[in-house]
């Protein structure tokens, strides 16, 4: 993540840093995650280009924060509370957090370098900032993100990629006034020859981390629109229909061969025996070896 998206924490005490800190970046787009430590007060600020989205799972003992020109707003019980602040604007301030266990998570996103249709509607009015709001959508959304980049157990390029640009999109539809929204064009599915291409795709690739933006490009398409598409098309989203794929090819190998179960789970795309496990039970509903045993 660059500096300038990133947000800047600075622990008042010498030893105070964040307990888990993760941060992954994409086509014009950033996600940052940290869980403190008990207690940390400490001092923060964001300065960038691009637009700013946190949510909030914080209890402050005491604290505010003040936005460029307005009046410093109050922390206190921030949890499943979000802030948004559009860009080119800025923000700073300071957190005594309570005896818990305190987060936050950060997507920042690159207007210039997000999809046409969403540059075009964004166009359409003058963002304004959102402090400490909730909404019904966007805040799970974000908690996914969230509790996906506190997870050490590695976690598909693809899916974190899909969840951050939700949140993005998200943010947009709360932004946007109602007569834009609804003047918004809906696409259709995936033509037969962008299924053919992208199933040819996926087929040959799936042992690579596979990214929404290659995806994307096979079919010509943003991927605000290819998601939108496959999911009209297949009425899975691309990560699930991956892993889909990916647990028919393990299927195939479990009956065909005696190779080791880590062996399979490699060749099948997965990040480790665990992961494919956990995968193989949810959508077989038994185990690898349990699976292999029946045929």
């Amino acid at each position: 993540m660059d500096q300038e998206s990133e947000l800047q924490l600075r622990f008042r005490e010498a030893n105070g840093l964040a307990e888990t800190h993760a941060a992954h970046n994409w086509r014009g787009l950033s996600a940052q995650y940290s869980r403190l430590k008990l207690p940390a007060e400490y001092e923060f600020e964001w300065h960038g280009n691009w637009h700013y989205l946190a949510y909030h799972d914080l209890v402050l003992v005491d604290g505010e924060m003040e936005l460029t020109g307005e009046k410093p707003v109050a922390g206190g019980d921030l949890r499943d509370k979000m802030t948004y602040v559009p860009a080119g604007q800025s923000i700073e301030g300071w957190a005594k957090p309570a005896n818990r266990m305190n987060a936050f998570t950060v997507v920042c996103f690159d207007p210039s370098a997000m999809e046409e249709e969403i540059q075009a509607e964004f166009n359409q009015f003058e963002p304004r900032p959102y402090i400490y709001f909730r909404d019904a959508q966007l805040g799970p959304t974000m908690r996914k993100l969230g509790e996906l980049m506190a997870d050490e157990r590695p976690t598909s390029r693809i899916y974190a990629e899909t969840v951050a640009l939700t949140a993005a999109l998200e943010m947009f539809r709360i932004s946007i006034p109602p007569v834009a929204a609804q003047s918004r064009k809906v696409r259709g599915q995936l033509s037969a020859s962008q299924r053919r291409l992208i199933a040819e795709y996926i087929d040959a690739h799936l042992t690579t981390d596979l990214g929404l933006d290659e995806l994307a490009n096979i079919c010509g398409l943003t991927r605000f629109h290819f998601c939108r598409s496959f999911k009209a098309t297949y009425g899975d989203t691309p990560f699930q229909y991956v892993t889909a794929k990916r647990i028919e090819k393990a299927q195939h190998m479990l009956r065909q061969s005696r190779l080791p179960v880590s062996f399979i789970a490699e060749a099948c795309g997965f990040n480790g025996a665990n992961q494919f496990g956990r995968a193989f039970r949810s959508h077989v509903g038994t185990t690898p070896l349990a699976y292999r045993k029946m045929t």
